[in-house]
C-alpha cells in the first residue's frame, strides 16, 4: 500500500502549494517534520566521532601525523563508495537502506563504546572505526537526500532541500560542541553511547515515516549494470547546465575557499591573531554562527532563480579570503570568519536546491551520491593543497592565492551562467503531483 505525504492536521490547498509561499513550506507535512527532527539528532551524532576519536588518539599517544591520518580516513570512503551509495539509492528501497545504516551505526558506536570503557582501544581500532563511520555516511547521505522527496510534493523540494542543509549546518556547529561537553563531563565513551541510542531512535523514526511518504516517487528498480547506472548519472550531471555549473562552483569553493579556511584557521588564529585555545574555539564558532544564520535566511527568503546568489556567495568568499590575508584587527577577523561561514552556505545551499529541483526522481540518488563525492573529494584535496602551499607561501599567502583563483573561477562561471536556461524543475515533468490533505 502506497502512502502520500499528507498531513490531515495541516490543511493546504493546491493553489497554496504552487505559490511556494514559504521557504519553510515543507514543514506543513508531518513526514518531513519527523525527518527534520531525525536529521538534527542524527546529524549531531554523525559529527561526534570527528571530535571523540581524535581525542582518544591523543590520549593514546598518537603523533600529529597519526591523528591526521585517522581524521583523513573518515573522508576516504566517500571518494570510493559515495557514488555507489547514490546508485544504491536509485536501485534499492531507500527506507530499508536508511534502517540498515542506522542499525549499523548503532552497532559500530556501541562497539567503540565497549573498547573505550574496557580501555582496549588502539590507534588501529580507532582508525578502523573512523573509516567505518565514514563508509556508513558515504552510503547514508545520498540515500537520505533522495528519500526526503518521498515526504513532500515536488513543489516543496526547494524548501525541503534548504531545510535539510539548515539542519546539517546546525548539527555541524553543535555536534562537536556536544561531543566535547560529554567528554569533559561524563567521559570519552559518552559520545559513542549517545550516538548508539540516537541511531536506534532514528531507525524507528524512518519506520514511523512510512504512513506519510509517497513510495511511488521511487520504485527502486534497474535493469542496467552498476557501471551503466553510474555512467547515466554522470552524463546527466555533465549534460544538464543547471546541475553542471552548480557542481563546478561547489567544487571550487570546497577546494579553494572552505578547505583553505578550515585547514589553516588554527595556524591563523594562534600565530597571526595570537589567540589561545578558547579564542580559537570562538573564532571557529563565529564561522559556524555565520553558516547557521545564512542557512536560515536562504531558506526563508531566497526563491526562484539561484544564479545571482551563487555568484554573489562565491565572489564574497573570494573577497573575504583576500581581506583575511591582510587583516590585523581581531574584531574584524571575527567578522570575516562569520561572513566566511555565511558565504559558504550561500553557495552550497543554493547549489544544492538548484540540483535537487533540476534532477528527475529516477536519477536523484546517483546525482546526490556524486554531489557528496565531489564535495568531500574537493575538500580533502583542498586541505592537502592548502597545507602544502602554506609551507611555501605562509597562511596569509595561501588565503590570497585562494582568493585570486576562486575569483577567476567565479567570473568564468558568471559568464557561463548568462547563457543558461535555468531549470527549477526536471524534464520530463511527472504526470501527477501528490496533494496534501
Amino acid at each position: 500500500m502506497t502512502n502520500q505525504p499528507t498531513d490531515p492536521a495541516d490543511p493546504a490547498t493546491p493553489t497554496e502549494e504552487r505559490t511556494h509561499s514559504s521557504g519553510f513550506g515543507a514543514f506543513r507535512y508531518a513526514g518531513f517534520r519527523i525527518y527534520f527532527v531525525g536529521m538534527l539528532v542524527r546529524g549531531a551524532a554523525m559529527w561526534m566521532p570527528l571530535v571523540a576519536i581524535p581525542w582518544l588518539a591523543v590520549e593514546a599517544g598518537a603523533t600529529a601525523a597519526e591523528i591526521g591520518a585517522i581524521t583523513a580516513v573518515f573522508f576516504l570512503p566517500t571518494l570510493f563508495i559515495g557514488a555507489l551509495g547514490g546508485v544504491l539509492a536509485d536501485r534499492a528501497e531507500r527506507r530499508n537502506v536508511l534502517i540498515m545504516t542506522q542499525t549499523s551505526a548503532a552497532i559500530l558506536s556501541a562497539l567503540v563504546f565497549l573498547l573505550v570503557v574496557s580501555q582496549t582501544a588502539s590507534l588501529l581500532t580507532l582508525g578502523l572505526a573512523m573509516m567505518g563511520f565514514g563508509a556508513l555516511i558515504a552510503v547514508e547521505v545520498p540515500v537520505r537526500q533522495a528519500f526526503m522527496i518521498e515526504l513532500v510534493p515536488r513543489s516543496e523540494i526547494a524548501s525541503a532541500a534548504s531545510l535539510h542543509a539548515t539542519s546539517w549546518n546546525v548539527t555541524r556547529l553543535f555536534g562537536p560542541v556536544l561531543a566535547g561537553l560529554l567528554i569533559a563531563t561524563v567521559g570519552p565513551g559518552a559520545p559513542f553511547a549517545l550516538a548508539a541510542v540516537v541511531s536506534i531512535v532514528v531507525a524507528v523514526s524512518v519506520v514511523w515515516m512510512d504512513r506519510y511518504r509517497d513510495a511511488t516517487r521511487h520504485r527502486g528498480t534497474s535493469t542496467k549494470s552498476v557501471a551503466a547506472d553510474l555512467r547515466e548519472g554522470l552524463e546527466f550531471v555533465l549534460g544538464e547546465p543547471t546541475v553542471r555549473w552548480s557542481f563546478l562552483l561547489v567544487a571550487a569553493i570546497a577546494t579553494f575557499g572552505i578547505s583553505s579556511f578550515v585547514t589553516l584557521s588554527p595556524l591563523f588564529a594562534t600565530e597571526d591573531l595570537s589567540l589561545g585555545a578558547g579564542g580559537f574555539g570562538a573564532f571557529v564558532g563565529a564561522s559556524g554562527a555565520g553558516a547557521v544564520t545564512a542557512a536560515l535566511l536562504v531558506t526563508a527568503f531566497v526563491k526562484g532563480d539561484r544564479r545571482p546568489w551563487l555568484v554573489l556567495g562565491a565572489g564574497s568568499m573570494a573577497l573575504i579570503l583576500a581581506l583575511m590575508s591582510l587583516v590585523d584587527i581581531l574584531a574584524l577577523a571575527f567578522v570575516l570568519a562569520f561572513l566566511m561561514g555565511a558565504s559558504q552556505i550561500m553557495v552550497a545551499q543554493n547549489a544544492l536546491v538548484s540540483v535537487q529541483q533540476a534532477t528527475p526522481d529516477d536519477k536523484r540518488g546517483r546525482v546526490m551520491g556524486l554531489w557528496v563525492m565531489v564535495f568531500q573529494g574537493a575538500s580533502l584535496f583542498g586541505a592537502i593543497l592548502a597545507g602544502w602551499l602554506a609551507e611555501l607561501a605562509g597562511v596569509r599567502g595561501v588565503f590570497f592565492i585562494s582568493a585570486v583563483v576562486l575569483a577567476l573561477i567565479t567570473i568564468a562561471v558568471a559568464v557561463g551562467l548568462r547563457n543558461v536556461a535555468w531549470r527549477s524543475s526536471p524534464v520530463p515533468q511527472p504526470a501527477a503531483e501528490p496533494q496534501p490533505a
